[in-house]
């Protein structure tokens, strides 16, 4: 008798998951606004209606820092020296993505990951085909034979190797990751590029959202020094690089580092980092050029 009972009330909840699963809208549950509906196939976890409030950096105002509006920073004498050559951001930091990058850098929701690195390496795409643009228009490189300038594939804009921000060991702890070093293993498996671990942090900062601007630059000074190990790696791609001239001659063209952080507000930290690998690639008189590339801008 029990059973029976118990065959006919498994049966019973069996039909109504059933009946739910038939009546449910089709799909699953989207990660950010907890809908269920079907899910973007470019954006991991996210209906299509959240993958319409993405707030894009379409149309680049400051050339040099990425900005979407007007930058009333890069117009500054003493920021117009910053030791990287350009920043570009994927999306605007609104209250969206605050909301998002927050939810993966202070909550730990690890299925925020693939989505933010999805953002990051559409970006990065455009930032190639911006830079590869530029590259068509500068002058042609010296080949070793005159016959052989036909054969020469066109120019296409790729970083050498890309590095991070880090972060302290304290603040690694606490989190139990570098979001930073996240994205930029992200970004580096998509697009089969060189990870290299270039920086260390030698003093824990504390957060750099309560602060002001001048604030902020006072802070990353001496924040950050080179990693010997890291610093190896960019002689054997120095090494790699000598490129043929019309003479039968070679010389070294510069290395290519792509500096990977979160949110770019003042640009500090990124010139800080961008600094260090600078004047330690001087010091061993190797041409460095710095690129940056961050999820949002402020």
């Amino acid at each position: 008798m029990f059973n029976w009972l118990s065959n006919i009330t498994d049966h019973a909840q069996y039909l109504t998951q059933r009946l739910h699963h038939l009546l449910a809208p089709p799909g699953a549950t989207c990660l950010t606004c907890g809908t269920r509906a079907v899910l973007s196939p470019l954006y991991p976890g996210i209906c299509l209606r959240c993958v319409k409030l993405i707030p894009w950096i379409r149309s680049i105002r400051c050339l040099r820092c990425g900005r979407g509006v007007g930058c009333p920073d890069c117009a500054r004498l003493h920021m117009q020296n910053r030791s990287f050559i350009c920043n570009r951001s994927a999306v605007h930091y609104n209250a969206l993505m605050k909301d998002w990058i927050g939810m993966y850098k202070f909550r730990g929701h690890e299925r925020y990951a693939p989505l933010l690195t999805a953002l990051l390496i559409q970006a990065f795409q455009a930032m190639s085909d911006e830079r590869t643009a530029a590259l068509v228009k500068e002058p042609s490189s010296p080949v070793a034979h005159p016959a052989t300038f036909a054969q020469q594939p066109k120019p296409q804009w790729r970083p050498d190797a890309i590095t991070y921000v880090p972060v302290s060991s304290e603040r690694l702890a606490e989190r139990g990751f570098n979001q930073a070093e996240r994205l930029a293993v992200g970004l580096g498996t998509a697009c089969r590029l060189p990870i290299v671990d270039l920086l260390q942090r030698q003093i824990n900062t504390t957060k750099q959202s309560f602060k002001s601007r001048g604030e902020r630059i006072e802070t990353m000074k001496n924040a950050f020094s080179i990693n010997p190990d890291g610093i190896q790696f960019i002689e054997e791609l120095y090494r790699e690089s000598y490129l043929p001239t019309q003479k039968g001659m070679s010389h070294a063209r510069a290395i290519q580092i792509l500096l990977i952080d979160d949110i770019y507000t003042t640009g500090s930290t990124l010139d800080a980092c961008g600094r260090v690998i600078l004047n330690a690639a001087f010091s061993m008189e190797i041409p460095v050029e710095i690129y940056t590339l961050t999820l949002a801008r402020s």
